[in-house]
């Protein structure tokens, strides 16, 4: 079989048929046989976004630095805003080493697109951060009595992050059939990584020598500029933006080569 190029990886438009029912199924067995079913996808952020609003406006009182009004409120929008991605995030990486292992049977298929494997743990995710989203949107106008336009801003965040998620999942997805360790290294890796993210707290809030290590964080600008967009602070730096956009590309070209090459030796591994 003729090898397609890396960057056809990232435009599967032959197989976008293929790609809408992988993810429809793989969502639908999320939540296979609970009472609720996908409502599950909907109850479950909105119950966060309750609690979190109660314990940080009730019970703990906080105040989100730099929000003059709300505290509590303000606090519990920023967490969720910062969890959102983090999140997403978390849900790929867990997920992207066993898309390859899980799947002995299509490794034997030498027609079957074995990346989009990887889209499909990355779609399956996203779809659940939209929901999240969502519920932002609405705890937002709930809370605060208006919606930031800003807020639509969030759609092109996504567009942004989406090439460094699907690098990391090829990558990832490549290891996991040589490392089989991979998958329990990646979970370990993720817990620690939403206290060193800005989930609980903004840059801003770190000493200056902290700031120049956060920022080397993948999730940070990412974060940062979604609590900025749904609340309205301020706008996202183009510039940053920019080189995120040039630095989530290398990362995904280079997962899509890893890929391509390690492939050829699954069906000889699993």
């Amino acid at each position: 079989m003729q090898e397609r190029p890396v960057l056809a990886y990232f435009w599967p438009k032959q197989h976008f048929g293929l790609l809408y029912q992988l993810v429809q199924r793989d969502i639908r067995q999320r939540y296979k046989g609970s009472w609720l079913g996908m409502g599950w996808s909907l109850i479950t952020p909105l119950i966060m976004l309750s609690v979190y609003t109660f314990v940080f406006q009730f019970v703990f009182k906080a105040r989100w630095p730099g929000a003059e009004t709300g505290q509590g409120l303000e606090f519990a929008l920023n967490l969720f805003a910062g969890l959102i991605f983090f999140t997403l995030f978390s849900d790929v990486m867990t997920r992207a080493s066993s898309t390859i292992t899980q799947q002995p049977n299509l490794v034997k298929k030498v027609v079957f697109p074995l990346h989009l494997l990887s889209w499909v743990v990355v779609l399956s995710a996203l779809f659940q951060a939209v929901i999240s989203l969502g519920i932002l949107a609405l705890g937002t106008l709930i809370l605060r009595g208006e919606i930031s336009v800003q807020f639509i801003y969030i759609s092109l965040i996504i567009l942004v992050f989406l090439p460094l998620l699907l690098g990391m999942a090829w990558g990832l997805a490549a290891l996991g059939v040589y490392l089989p360790d991979t998958q329990h290294l990646t979970a370990m890796a993720t817990a620690p990584l939403m206290f060193l993210s800005p989930v609980f707290y903004p840059v801003s809030m770190l000493p200056d020598w902290a700031q120049g290590w956060i920022n080397l964080n993948p999730l940070t600008l990412i974060i940062e500029a979604t609590r900025a967009s749904a609340l309205g602070t301020s706008w996202p730096s183009l510039e940053n933006m920019l080189f995120y956009v040039l630095a989530a590309l290398i990362v995904g070209v280079l997962g899509a080569s890893g890929f391509q090459k390690l492939r050829k030796g699954f069906a000889d591994v699993l």
